[in-house]
């Protein structure tokens, strides 16, 4: 290894220091600022929304508890804020014709910026993290690279909204990397080790430390999406669509990629056909790339899923054109602009939520977030649909130790990086609940400033009280 020095050209100084301008760290970044406190972000792209904006996944799920009721905070003012703009500007006229309300990644990356500038939260955009130091048990600076060279950061509180636990990592507070040992148990204790719709069992857990797939998102326009809907989800035979194995040999992406033949199921990358209505009623957003065993976290096997998963991208577009009904007359519009990672590191915090906890929805005094979404565990292994099921209950509490660091007092987590297990991960890692951890570690960190103390000698039932005041729903 070998040692580089490098000049630091300016030093500063902020309050809270938020890593990561995805919808966990703008969420963040907005409470901690119309709390009071003196914000800086930082954000590696030229954009904020994360995943919801350069990834441009929709929907934006997990908005409200099972049976309806909004989750409130600054995920329903979002919610809002999206329908209001993207019915002037990106849906469709006619209220009436069919459309996801809340499925335009340009509107959502729009209102995050304004938000955050009207609160005046100090953006950094193409800022990369490098390194970060510590002081005993508090995390003191970190070092940062623009377009102008290296420069240092000094706060007072820290909040890691990276998705990949980057300043976790950083600063060698303790992580997890994908499934823990076991991870089979909790879910057959609970009869949910079964693939979604068909019920299988699933046994495809052969060793500790995978991770969910990897995808690439697109948008597609000049699509019937109702009558592609029929084929959507499900798995395919060659006789479903009509065709013969030997004709779709002859189809000119057979063999590559994801499409490998090997039995009489369609092949694709994900194994089914998998689309969400996008934000006109003849534009949907295709979620059929998949990459297996790609690690967010490291950088090789992160570049490796990035060619891989680019790669599948025209394949798909071809194979719905020519064999999907509803794609006949259909063309792209855009893909994403970088791989989506759905698992990596995760803080092993002061409190780690389990899936017994979640699929049972546990209660906890000082519950700072819920979620609702169900157990989504992409198959780690292969094509397989996603393995789980629903939670027993109408929403789960997240308390307030999943988002605290057990080394570093000042060090705050939220979004897809928070302290849960493999199988709450693949619930709590959906965008609605990332924006609501995001929010408490926010509205932590200012708390904390304002009572001259660290957030982990913050009162999480007082921090709870302030968010319920705040408009958020945990009472």
């Amino acid at each position: 290894m070998k040692t580089v020095e490098f000049t630091l050209n300016k030093t500063i100084k902020t309050e809270v220091l938020v890593v990561g301008g995805g919808v966990s760290g703008c969420s963040a970044a907005l409470a901690a600022a119309r709390s009071g406190a003196k914000v800086t972000l930082l954000e590696s792209g030229g954009t904020l929304g994360g995943a919801a904006g350069i990834g441009i996944v929709i929907p934006l799920d997990a908005v409200c508890t099972r049976d309806g009721k909004s989750f409130g905070g600054i995920l329903e003012e979002l919610v809002h804020e999206i329908v209001k703009l993207g019915e002037k500007y990106c849906f469709n006229d006619n209220p009436e014709k069919p459309h996801n309300s809340i499925g335009s990644p340009h509107i959502i990356k729009y209102i995050l910026l304004k938000n955050l500038v009207k609160a005046d939260v100090n953006i950094k955009f193409h800022t990369t993290l490098v390194s970060a130091d510590t002081q005993g048990n508090k995390v003191s600076r970190v070092i940062a690279q623009d377009k102008s060279g290296f420069y240092e950061i000094e706060a007072d509180t820290f909040i890691d909204a990276t998705g990949d636990a980057d300043l976790v990592n950083f600063v060698g507070a303790d992580c997890s990397l994908g499934s823990e040992p076991n991870v089979l148990d909790s879910l057959i204790a609970n009869d949910m080790d079964r693939r979604h719709r068909t019920g299988n069992k699933y046994t495809g857990y052969v060793k500790d430390g995978v991770m969910q797939p990897a995808s690439i998102f697109f948008y597609m326009g000049g699509v019937d999406v109702s009558k592609a809907a029929e084929l959507n989800n499900k798995k395919l035979k060659f006789g479903d669509l009509g065709i013969t194995k030997e004709k779709f040999l002859r189809w000119k992406f057979a063999n590559t990629l994801g499409f490998e033949v090997t039995n009489d199921d369609i092949p694709t990358p994900q194994g089914r056909v998998l689309i969400y209505r996008g934000p006109r009623e003849d534009v949907c957003s295709v979620n059929m790339s998949r990459v297996i065993g790609v690690n967010g976290a490291d950088a090789d096997s992160l570049n490796e899923g990035e060619i891989k998963a680019q790669l599948q991208l025209i394949a798909i577009v071809d194979f719905l054109q020519t064999f999907i009904p509803g794609f006949e007359n259909s063309y792209l519009i855009q893909s994403a602009n970088t791989l989506g990672i759905r698992e990596s590191r995760r803080l092993k915090g002061r409190y780690v939520l389990s899936a017994m906890e979640a699929i049972n929805c546990k209660s906890f005094e000082d519950a700072i977030a819920r979620g609702s979404y169900c157990i989504d565990i992409h198959d780690p292994n292969g094509k397989s649909g996603a393995v789980g099921g629903d939670i027993k209950g109408n929403y789960y509490d997240i308390p307030y130790g999943c988002l605290l660091a057990k080394e570093y007092d000042n060090l705050l987590v939220c979004g897809r990086c928070i302290s849960v297990d493999h199988v709450t991960h693949a619930s709590s890692r959906i965008q609605g609940t990332c924006i609501l951890t995001g929010q408490a570690a926010g509205t932590a960190a200012a708390m904390a400033l304002k009572q001259d103390t660290t957030p982990a000698d913050l009162d999480g039932k007082k921090l709870r009280k302030q968010l319920i005041a705040d408009g958020m729903y945990l009472d």
